[in-house]
């Protein structure tokens, strides 16, 4: 496919249905004021598109459509929010996805080596990172529907009697992940997550002191960020109180972090760690979808330098990756 003349435009297509209407507001007009100032200062028009407005065709090329403009007609970067809790709204963000794949535009989180599961499914990440000898919770994955509570003897064979985290393999932002502290608590949590129709995990709730995040761009750690839940909470993400140090010591994680994206062959990647007594235990990885808007300065303008110029190799062929 011949490229087309480039653009620097950075296109994020969102998926606010499955939020409130005022926290999805909150969180766009959050993100577009930090992107907006970001991109501006490095070269690039930022704009945020809603799912729902677009149409993706299949014509003499790919197309994506919107209110009668097709957006592949040049050369721009891409954001495409790829999991919903809906599933019908999940394949059809996947077609959004593919199309812009398959165009000469360039997809920002489709930036790593190998199946697009990677990207966001936490048992592919977890059986990814055990070939490479990366320490990970003991996980179980939850048969479907009424099949769920065939976990059950897993479970207490692998993990063990509790306490459990129950989270669904794809989603982010901390989403629908639910802390369970018995067998029978556990029974239960299954009976429900068998009526969603999404895929969950069964893990070891391991006691931790906090969620070490690495950002690495171009194969090299940028920074990174210690995050401790708040007071009486189990998770860290910073949108549900979380506090966060800048640059702690992250000489544990080091080497495993640049496995880890040397293995994907990751332009722009952040790796999450679980900080145990026992050492780091890898908790996710994520890609350019994981943003810089909730972190303090001067991390916050780093990180957005670096996105946006590595956005701009990407998009012009110069020095990719």
């Amino acid at each position: 496919m011949t490229r087309r003349p480039t653009e620097p435009v950075l296109t994020w297509i969102c998926h606010p249905d499955d939020l409130t209407p005022d926290y999805a507001a909150a969180i766009e007009a959050d993100m577009t004021k930090e992107y907006t100032a970001a991109a501006e200062r490095n070269g690039f028009t930022f704009r945020f598109l809603p799912a729902n407005e677009l149409v993706p065709v299949v014509a003499d090329r790919p197309r994506l459509l919107h209110r009668g403009e097709d957006l592949l007609a040049r050369r721009h970067c891409y954001l495409v929010d790829d999991v919903s809790a809906d599933p019908q709204a999940a394949h059809f963000l996947r077609a959004l996805y593919r199309t812009v794949d398959a165009s000469d535009s360039v997809l920002l989180n489709r930036a790593l080596r190998g199946p697009e599961c990677l990207e966001r499914d936490k048992l592919a990440m977890m059986l990814r990172a055990a070939s490479l000898d990366v320490p990970t919770p003991r996980t179980v994955a939850v048969p479907f529907g009424r099949y769920a509570r065939q976990a059950l003897p897993v479970v207490r064979e692998v993990v063990g009697d509790g306490p459990y985290v129950v989270k669904p393999r794809e989603m982010g932002m901390g989403a629908a992940v639910l802390r369970v502290d018995t067998p029978e608590q556990l029974s239960a949590a299954l009976d429900v997550v068998a009526q969603t129709g999404q895929n969950y995990l069964v893990q070891e709730c391991l006691p931790i002191t906090g969620d070490l995040r690495v950002m690495l761009v171009g194969g090299e750690v940028l920074v990174s960020l210690l995050r401790r839940p708040a007071a009486g909470r189990y998770r860290a993400n910073l949108r549900q109180g979380g506090v966060a140090e800048l640059d702690p010591d992250i000489a544990g994680v080091r080497e495993m972090c640049l496995r880890i994206a040397g293995s994907l062959d990751a332009g722009y990647l952040h790796v999450d760690w679980l900080m145990t007594e026992n050492g780091p235990v890898l908790g996710e990885w994520g890609t350019a979808l994981a943003g810089f808007s909730l972190m303090p300065e001067p991390a916050r303008t780093k990180v957005a330098d670096a996105f946006f110029q590595w956005a701009h190799r990407m998009l012009t062929g110069v020095g990719e990756r």
